[in-house]
């Protein structure tokens, strides 16, 4: 997963095929599909022909359901608004699932429905089951053609948009507190009434910046946009020293109410969904931060050691709940995780739950983990569990998911469906029935399960489902490009969501159900034995059909480290934490987005577990946020006498670190004999890995035509296709003139510079030059807009094996330069008949000086000369726990 600075590119990984995976075939994936879609149709059929206009479907007696007179029932009136909640809720799917209903029911919407009602109803239910589903269906609206079959239908639009206005303007009072936490609950005609509680929960207080920043985006009505961003930070903002955040929170006074334990189930589910999506959907870092914050706290303290179960603690003193439950709203966690990147971490929460789906043909509402016990035995039918079944399986394409949901499937139809639609289950073990269907069963559950088996692509780039399943996104237009302060935060930021790799053995894809750890979940639900229902002995095994294996456990997740060379053998007390440390004592790279530690005292750095699985990363150090793809570079000489440490290597730095570019063209034609035109000098930035710019080129065999310092002129080619490199080249695309082999002008894209190096390598070109990124229209400084040029980057490799580095080689050059000079050469490039060469030179050489970066001299240049100026440098790594921490780096300045 990559976070751009103006739109965020969220990729999935997909593996086209599995081996030695029992899979599912085409043709039962469509008759699941067609299955669910009946199942669909059957549901919304019989709510509008026994209930609508009434909120809901009771689903045993094919009546409708109302209000209920005792105002305390908030479970039935928080929702039931008078406003046919069932048909406003599954609007949005009716044009995937039941076209052929979409325009009555875009009608009825559009003519029958009034929020003018005086009723109390919850604030979060409304946003995220109506205000949600207008804003969505608005949006598919927008995407139809006025010459296609539903053009007509586009006449609506502008109502929906107004609708959800009218909604946004009801609830606004609600937001009516100093604190900016908003009521539960507010009457549609008479906002907050008197004596209205206080109390509020976190997902229902933090959930909404989804909905209500879309309608500030679409009708230009600031309001809705601030109202959410102040309340979801009045939440973070009281988390507690853990970055652990309380269930219940009172309104007007902002204190966490008891019992005060924080988990990832009921009362909390969507505040930390809506931080990962938030930044998705308006491609804003700062909910990214404080998404990561608050995963690596659950993962720290509320994840239990083995990675399975999220346990409530308190969350001030991290005490763990007793009796201790996990519930079925807790089950959307693995597909938050999902696009988090944590895939792995996301398998093992699903085991559970699919483990506690097999043994009760349904998730009770609370389960007790720590005795295989049902707590409350309801099923409503909620979606969460079979949606984070669905990104997992879009994540993976492994067939286990798609068996999991025929399973879900198959018991709803078994367990739940009556003469006119879904019951809910009110007792998962005997079966009892109640006379209920709520709306997500529609607009969620059966909406996952169709998309689960629907092969057609599902786009999520800068589009979201919301937490009630409804699609919203934001076209670029409406996206904010972030401040100068935190485009230079975010120098050097290079983030991925890294793709899944599958368990395998002997060489062949064993599928998830092959997974050590398989069995392990199914033993945390059953217990261990053959039964099944055998209490787990005190040595805490899982069982498994070889016999016992120990517990699996997963290493720490986030903690804080203190650098020291003091002697660890003599009590000595750590020094005192430097709240403030100054650009002496660390400094971060305007260029890279490097951080450089001269003096560690006082420095304490938090350290966190990579989604990749291969080690830890420094997350900040003290008040400075590291970034991902951010390295952390200690020069501090105290250190110098600990070295070696772990993979401490003998390296040579490659400088010169920017080299000076003269590019030359000349027609193409063979018989012209017209000396070349020299049309630009530029900049570019050499890379970490590949050829040594600095090196002593009389020890290296260069290729024709390869790029080197003082040398020939390289012929420049720009591919017609796949021009920024991330696909494999046919050797066709490389024209090798006379015995010259070209070297590539790529476009950055967004497939890493080694993908790149390595593509265009393996297709026999003798280097690569990449281009930066176009300059962005941005906020500068004053208020004043203007365009901000991202600088020169220096290509590294840090995240690939040696054994894949070794395959660019030590003769293929990889330069960048920056967009303006790119844009001049391939300008000139696509002129009739000219050709482009290039030439190196050292800056040094010229005259020019030198420095890091792109910088010219001052302190990176000093930083450079620390790190040996192309001598030998001692430098190593730090290991915690069998890991290491991978961007940091300890390095010995030259005598």
């Amino acid at each position: 997963m990559r976070w751009g600075s103006t739109a965020v590119w969220l990729a999935l990984g997909v593996l086209p095929c599995l081996q030695g995976v029992e899979g599912m075939t085409a043709e039962r994936r469509v008759e699941l599909r067609e299955e669910t879609r009946r199942l669909f149709k059957h549901g919304f059929d019989g709510y509008m022909e026994y209930a609508y206009p009434a909120d809901e479907l009771r689903s045993l007696t094919c009546t409708p359901m109302h209000r209920d007179p005792n105002p305390g029932n908030f479970g039935v009136n928080d929702i039931h608004a008078n406003v046919s909640m069932t048909l406003l809720d599954t609007l949005s799917s009716l044009p995937l699932i039941h076209p052929e209903a979409f325009p009555e029911a875009l009608h009825r919407v559009a003519t029958e429905i009034s929020f003018d009602q005086d009723v109390k109803v919850q604030v979060f239910e409304m946003t995220i089951r109506a205000m949600g589903s207008l804003l969505s269906t608005y949006q598919h609206l927008g995407r139809i053609r006025a010459d296609d079959d539903e053009g007509e239908l586009k006449r609506y639009q502008p109502r929906l948009l107004e609708m959800a206005l009218d909604l946004g303007k009801r609830l606004a009072p609600a937001f009516t507190t100093t604190t900016g936490l908003p009521y539960a609950r507010v009457n549609l005609r008479h906002g907050v009434e008197k004596g209205e509680s206080i109390e509020t929960c976190t997902a229902g207080a933090g959930s909404l910046i989804l909905e209500f920043a879309v309608l500030t985006r679409l009708t230009g009505d600031e309001r809705f946009e601030a109202l959410a961003q102040r309340a979801y930070l009045a939440i973070w903002n009281r988390r507690s020293t853990h970055n652990l955040l309380g269930n219940s929170i009172g309104v007007t006074h902002g204190q966490w109410l008891a019992p005060g334990m924080s988990s990832v189930g009921a009362g909390m589910d969507s505040y930390f969904e809506y931080g990962i999506k938030a930044a998705i959907l308006l491609s804003d870092d700062m909910y990214l931060d404080i998404f990561q914050d608050s995963y690596a706290a659950l993962q720290t303290h509320v994840r239990s050691p083995d990675g399975f179960i999220y346990r409530p603690v308190q969350f001030r003193l991290l005490q763990l709940s007793f009796p201790s439950y996990i519930d079925s709203l807790a089950a959307f966690l693995p597909g938050m995780q999902v696009l988090a990147g944590d895939v792995e971490s996301a398998i093992k929460s699903h085991l559970v739950y699919w483990n506690i789906w097999r043994r009760y043909s349904a998730i009770p509402e609370s389960w007790d983990w720590a005795k295989r016990e049902v707590e409350w035995a309801g099923w409503p039918g909620r979606p969460e569990f079979i949606e984070s079944t669905f990104y997992l399986y879009r994540a993976t394409k492994d067939p286990f998911y798609l068996r999991v949901g025929e399973r879900v499937l198959n018991d709803m139809r078994r367990r739940t469906m009556t003469e006119c639609g879904f019951a809910t289950m009110k007792n998962v073990d005997t079966g009892e029935l109640e006379d209920r269907m709520e709306s997500f069963v529609l607009s969620e559950t059966l909406k996952y399960l169709y998309l689960l088996f629907d092969s057609t692509s599902t786009p999520l780039s800068n589009s979201v489902f919301t937490t009630e399943g409804h699609a919203l996104s934001l076209p670029l237009s409406l996206l904010r490009p972030p401040s100068a302060i935190r485009r230079q935060m975010h120098r050097g930021e290079n983030l991925f969501c890294p793709a899944y790799t599958p368990s395998t053995l002997n060489g062949l894809v064993v599928g998830i159900e092959r997974r050590s750890d398989y069995e392990y979940a199914r033993s945390l639900v059953f217990g261990p034995g053959l039964d099944g229902v055998a209490e787990e002995d005190k040595a805490r095994v899982g069982w498994w059909e070889g016999g016992y294996c120990e517990v699996p456990i997963t290493p720490k997740y986030s903690f804080e480290i203190v650098l020291s060379p003091h002697d660890t053998s003599v009590a000595e007390p750590t020094p005192p934490e430097d709240p403030a440390p100054s650009a002496e004592k660390v400094h971060q790279d305007i260029q890279t987005g490097d951080f450089w530690i001269d003096n560690i005292e006082g420095l304490r750095l938090g350290v966190r577990w990579r989604y990749d699985g291969t080690g830890y990363d420094v997350s900040y150090i003290g008040p400075h946020r590291v970034r991902p793809g951010q390295n952390v570079i200690v020069t501090d000489p105290k250190m110098e006498g600990f070295l070696p440490v772990h993979g401490t290597t003998l390296t040579q730095s490659h400088t010169p670190s920017d080299v000076l570019l003269r590019f030359s063209s000349s027609s193409s034609s063979t018989k012209s004999s017209a000396q070349p035109e020299i049309f630009l000098h530029g900049m570019a930035a050499t890379a970490t890995f590949g050829k040594d710019f600095g090196a002593d080129s009389s020890s290296i065999s260069t290729p024709a035509g390869s790029l080197s310092l003082g040398g020939a002129a390289a012929i420049l080619y720009r591919p017609k296709r796949n021009t920024d490199g991330c696909d494999a080249f046919p050797s066709s695309d490389i024209v090798v003139k006379a015995g010259k082999a070209p070297v590539l002008v790529l476009d950055r894209g967004e497939c890493t510079f080694f993908h790149k190096a390595l593509n265009a390598r393996q297709a026999g070109a003798a280097g690569v030059i990449i281009l930066g990124y176009p300059p962005k229209s941005a906020e500068v400084g004053g208020g004043e807009v203007g365009e901000v040029q991202e600088g020169l980057i220096r290509p590294s490799a840090e995240e690939e094996p040696d054994y894949l580095i070794s395959q660019i080689g030590d003769d293929f050059g990889v330069l960048y330069v920056d967009w303006v000079v790119g844009r001049a050469v391939v300008d000139v490039m696509a002129e009739q008949g000219k050709e482009v060469g290039v030439e190196l030179f050292d800056l040094t050489s010229m005259g020019m000086g030198g420095g890091g970066g792109g910088s010219s001299g001052g302190r990176n240049g000093e930083r450079e000369a620390a790190m040996g100026g192309g001598g030998i440098t001692r430098e190593g790594r730090v290991m915690v726990a069998g890991w290491d921490i991978r961007n940091l780096r300890i390095v010995e300045r030259p005598p």
